[in-house]
Order: C-alpha cells, then sequence, then structure tokens
C-alpha cells in the first residue's frame, strides 16, 4: 500500500508540474556512478567458528568498482531560489574483497550452497538499486550562468543484490552465489528500503533552454545488503550458540551528470509561448 501511494504521489505531482500555467517546466537526463562506503550500527560479533576459519589479515571492507547508472528527472520552481524534482534512478554498485573473513552467515541455516565445503576466498558483490525519489533544491545565486546549490533528498529503493566468488576456488564447483536477494539467482523478491541524504551540485547555463547539472549525493539507506553481505551477529544464551540477524544501514555516496531542458508553459496552455512566463525559475537563464 505504501508503494502504490509513492507512486500516486509522483504521479500527482507529475501531472502538477506539467499543467502548471506561466511556468518552466525542466526535465533532467543524467548518468550516475556510485559506491558503498561503510554500515552504521552494532558490528557483528564472529561466531567462534568463524573467527577461527578467517585468515589473520582478512578484513570485511570492499573494494567499489566502477558501474554506470542513469536517471531522469522532472523539476519545477516552488520558490525564487528552490525548486522541487520528481526521479526516477537506477544505481548500480559493485565491489570485491581479495581477503574477506569467514562472514557468519555462512554459519546459518539460510546458506545452503557449500554448507560443507566452503573455502575463504575472493567475493564479489553487484548490487542495483531501483530508486524513486523526491528533490528539494535550494540555489545559492539564482540567474546566474553558474549557480551552484545545495540538494536534500528523499527516496524509496528496491534493493536487487548478489555475492558471489570472485573466481570459483575450486574448478569442481558449479555454483558461484554465495547470497542473492531480488534477482534470477533467488526466488526472494526485492524489497523497498528507504534512504535520506543530501548533497552538493552546480548548474551551468548553456543557452536558455539547456543546461548543464553535476552534484554529489550521500545517502543513508536502511538495507544492510548493499555489499550482498546478510548481517548475523554472534551470542550466547543459557549456553546456547546462536546466530541473530543484525540489523545494519549503509552509507552510499553517488555522483550523477547530465542535461536539464526547459519547456515553457504560458498561460495560453500547454507549451503555448503567449503567456507570461515567471523569470525566478532556478533553470531559466539570460531571459530579455
Amino acid at each position: 500500500m505504501d508503494v502504490r501511494r509513492a507512486i500516486l504521489m509522483v504521479m500527482l505531482a507529475f501531472f502538477s508540474a506539467y499543467t502548471v500555467k506561466g511556468q518552466l517546466i525542466g526535465f533532467r537526463v543524467a548518468t550516475n556512478s556510485g559506491m558503498f562506503i561503510s554500515e552504521f550500527g552494532t558490528s557483528d560479533v564472529p561466531h567462534p567458528d568463524a573467527y577461527m576459519a578467517s585468515p589473520a589479515t582478512s578484513s570485511e571492507k570492499f573494494t567499489p568498482q566502477l558501474a554506470i547508472g542513469f536517471e531522469g528527472e522532472v523539476l519545477f520552481q516552488v520558490t525564487e531560489r528552490t525548486f522541487f524534482g520528481v526521479e526516477l534512478d537506477y544505481s548500480h554498485l559493485k565491489g570485491y574483497n581479495d581477503d574477506p573473513p569467514y562472514f557468519n552467515y555462512f554459519l546459518t541455516p539460510y546458506f545452503q550452497h557449500y554448507q560443507d565445503e566452503f573455502v575463504v576466498s575472493p567475493l564479489a558483490y553487484n548490487t542495483r538499486l531501483f530508486n524513486l525519489a523526491v528533490n528539494y533544491k535550494y540555489f545559492i545565486l539564482p540567474d546566474k550562468t553558474f549557480t551552484p546549490f545545495v540538494k536534500l533528498t528523499g527516496v524509496v529503493a528496491f534493493v536487487k543484490t548478489d555475492l558471489s566468488y570472485r573466481e570459483l576456488p575450486d574448478p569442481e564447483l558449479d555454483w558461484d552465489i554465495l547470497y542473492s536477494r531480488g534477482t534470477k539467482n533467488s526466488e526472494q523478491d526485492s524489497w523497498p528500503a528507504f534512504h535520506i541524504g543530501g548533497g552538493i551540485g552546480f548548474d551551468y547555463s548553456i543557452n536558455d533552454r539547456l543546461s548543464f547539472q553535476i552534484d554529489g549525493t550521500c545517502t543513508v539507506l536502511n538495507s544492510g545488503i548493499i555489499d550482498g553481505v546478510p548481517n548475523f551477529t554472534y551470542a550466547q544464551e543459557e549456553g546456547v550458540d546462536l546466530l541473530k540477524y543484525n540489523r545494519r544501514l549503509s552509507l552510499t555516496a553517488q555522483i550523477s551528470a547530465g542535461l536539464v531542458y526547459l519547456i515553457e508553459i504560458g498561460d495560453g496552455g500547454r507549451g503555448g509561448s503567449g503567456g507570461r512566463i515567471d523569470p525566478n525559475l532556478p533553470f531559466y537563464r539570460k531571459k530579455n
């Protein structure tokens, strides 16, 4: 029900933006590249068996790899210096760890493959985020050719991820997926996760209709599987060894760059030029 309401709100916002009188509507298309930085929350306590099986030099930190995503946004003015945007975004995050520890997850009943023959070997994660975002941007110097801005964003993301061996450690093994969610390698669907964040950027006017925009954003995501590893922590209760699910938050960063194209919406109707055009829209530059 929450997802349906979010989609309905986006449709209403899009309709309102496109039917505004005497205004400029912006459409932005861009490419992006992001990376997983770290997780927040209580760290996993290693199970004694996992601790003994982990190499002394191992680390949980993954090295990010470059991956490209895409996004599109509808923009309309809120005040002289601010505007509101509704964005659809595809982000691709991936990375590897050449010297990983033996994660607690491999000792849980959720881990079905290699239960008796798992070996510590380089790992890789491949995560895709399908985002529905609401953005709010404040332009510090409106009506200039070069305009810096600050950005706040709230996002609903659907997380799809695979954790696998970077290379099969044994040629006789025929399956390298260690954990998956929402992909063809999993029977589980992706689930919605919320994240919020902010960033900075700038807009550079090419002409009255077209501008170039670039921004960097950091967000905190309510999901602990961005790096492909579900989190379980060790506890001993009444002499029984337990592995409990450990909810974590993920910090991600993303840079996007693209073009904004403006369409005049006049008083005479959609796309008309006879109406008064608002000269204060942040994306409108060099109006005569």
